[in-house]
C-alpha cells in the first residue's frame, strides 16, 4: 500500500493574519469605548455568533447589511437565536461554552446599554471584515479568539489568567513534528489548551496528511473559562467533530477529564431526554387534531338528507 501522502499545513498568510488583528483591534477599541468596566463576555459572545454563521457564498456583504440594519430588539432576539441554534446543535459543548451563551439566556437580560454595545461591536466587526474570515473555509486558518481575548482585558487580569498564546507558525511546526503518524481513533490533547491553537494547528495539519479531524478524540483543559468557552467555538469552526472534551480546572491539581466527561454524559442525556419528549409531545398534538378532525366529521350534518 503507498504512503500517504504528506503536505506541510500552510500558515495563515500574512494578508489573513493583518486581517484578524484589524477585527481584533475594531472590536477591541468598539467595546473599550461602549463599555470599559465590563467583563469581556459580552463582545466575545457577540463576535461568536458573527463566527458561526455561514453565508451563501458570494452573499457576505448582504449579510453583513442585514445585520447592521436590525434595531436593539431584534439584534438581542439575533444573538438569542443564534446561540439557541448552537445549543440545539452541540449540547455536549454547552457546559464549555457557558460564559458566551450565559449572557443572553440567564435570569437577568442584558440593558439596553450592554444590548447597544454589543451592537456596536458587531458593527465593528463587520466593518473591519470579519465575515470574509469566519464565514468562509479561512475560518480553519485562524485563531480569532486568543488574541482578542487578551486585548479585550486589562494587563492585571491577563497576567492573572496566566495568559500566552502560542503564535501560529510555531503551533504548526509543533502539530507537524507530533503528528505525523496520527491515525482515526487517536486522541489529541493539552491540558493548557487556552482558546484552543494547538488544537487549530493539529486540525490542519490533519487535513494536510489526509486524515479527518473529526476522526480522532480531542480533550482541552485550561484554568480560564472564559477562554475555554473560546475554545467550545473554535472547535465547531475548525470542524473538530463530535468528539471533544473540553474542561476547567488545573491539570498539576484537578481532574478536569473526569469532570468534564461526566458534564457531557449528563448534557447528552437531558438533551436526549428533551428530544424524546418533544417527539412524544409532536405525535400527540397530531393525534389530538386526527381525532378531533374525526369527531368533526362524524358530528357534521348530513347535507343530503
Amino acid at each position: 500500500m503507498p504512503a500517504k501522502r504528506r503536505r506541510p499545513p500552510h500558515p495563515p498568510s500574512e494578508s489573513t493574519t493583518a486581517r484578524l488583528m484589524t477585527v481584533v483591534e475594531a472590536v477591541a477599541g468598539a467595546w473599550h469605548r461602549a463599555h470599559r468596566s465590563a467583563a469581556p463576555e459580552i463582545p466575545l459572545s457577540t463576535v461568536a455568533v458573527l463566527a458561526l454563521l455561514t453565508p451563501p457564498t458570494g452573499q457576505l456583504v448582504e449579510a453583513a447589511d442585514v445585520i447592521r440594519g436590525l434595531d436593539r430588539e431584534q439584534f438581542h432576539q439575533f444573538l438569542r437565536t443564534h446561540w439557541t441554534i448552537f445549543v440545539r446543535a452541540r449540547p455536549d459543548l454547552l457546559p464549555a461554552a457557558w460564559p458566551l451563551v450565559r449572557p443572553w439566556f440567564d435570569g437577568d437580560p442584558p440593558d439596553a446599554a450592554t444590548v447597544d454595545a454589543a451592537r456596536s461591536v458587531a458593527h465593528a466587526a463587520l466593518d473591519a471584515g470579519q465575515l470574509p474570515l469566519t464565514g468562509t473555509t479561512r475560518r480553519r486558518d485562524i485563531d480569532l479568539f486568543g488574541p482578542l481575548l487578551v486585548e479585550l482585558r486589562a494587563d492585571g487580569a491577563r497576567l492573572a489568567a496566566g495568559q500566552f498564546y502560542t503564535p501560529a507558525d510555531i503551533a504548526d511546526t509543533l502539530a507537524t513534528a507530533v503528528l505525523h503518524d496520527a491515525e482515526p481513533g487517536n486522541s489529541v490533547m493539552d491540558p493548557a489548551i487556552g482558546t484552543g491553537g494547538l488544537f487549530r494547528a493539529a486540525a490542519q495539519t490533519l487535513r494536510a496528511q489526509g486524515t479527518d479531524p473529526a476522526s480522532l478524540l480531542w480533550f482541552g483543559g485550561d484554568v480560564d473559562e472564559t477562554a475555554i468557552a473560546c475554545a467550545a467555538v473554535n472547535a465547531v469552526l475548525w470542524g473538530l467533530g463530535r468528539h471533544v472534551v473540553l474542561g476547567v480546572g488545573d491539570s498539576l491539581t484537578d481532574s478536569w477529564q473526569e469532570t468534564a466527561l461526566a458534564q457531557r454524559r449528563e448534557v447528552l442525556q437531558i438533551a436526549r431526554q428533551l428530544r424524546a419528549a418533544a417527539l412524544a409531545a409532536d405525535l400527540i398534538g397530531a393525534l389530538t387534531r386526527q381525532v378531533d378532525s374525526a369527531s368533526t366529521e362524524r358530528g357534521a350534518p348530513d347535507s343530503s338528507t
